[in-house]
């Protein structure tokens, strides 16, 4: 299985929760609808938000492009299997480069704690 690219990411927890808080658009930029999920309370899941993100960023890094040529965050939708693991649904430009580059399979994981979440992305073609 070629490797086309390898990402990683760490975000602070503390961090995303003061964004969501502070700037107006952020969920809405950085997220769509489907990856925001909040507890039973109502409340924002800060640690997942935060390795949502870390994931898209990685995903930036694995591409080689980061914002640069067009794609956005809510290009790279990250959601869970039944089981819980996360895999990343792409849409616009993020699926086009992805297409270019002979892409077929992405390979995700997350991890946090309370204060920190890592996301790491590597795409191969199989």
């Amino acid at each position: 299985m070629p490797i086309i690219g390898i990402g990683i990411d760490i975000v602070e927890v503390d961090r995303i929760r003061s964004a969501v808080h502070k700037r107006k658009n952020f969920l809405k930029r950085i997220y769509t609808p489907e990856e925001i999920k909040t507890n039973p309370k109502g409340e924002f899941r800060y640690q997942e938000l935060a390795g949502r993100f870390a994931v898209k960023e990685a995903f930036f890094k694995a591409i080689k492009s980061g914002w640069r040529r067009g794609v956005t965050f809510n290009d790279v939708i990250v959601l869970n299997e039944p089981s819980g693991a996360p895999y990343i649904r792409l849409t616009g430009r993020a699926k086009e480069i992805t297409e270019s580059l002979g892409v077929n399979s992405i390979f995700v994981s997350i991890s946090h704690t309370t204060e920190l979440a890592t996301g790491i992305v590597i795409i191969a073609n199989q």
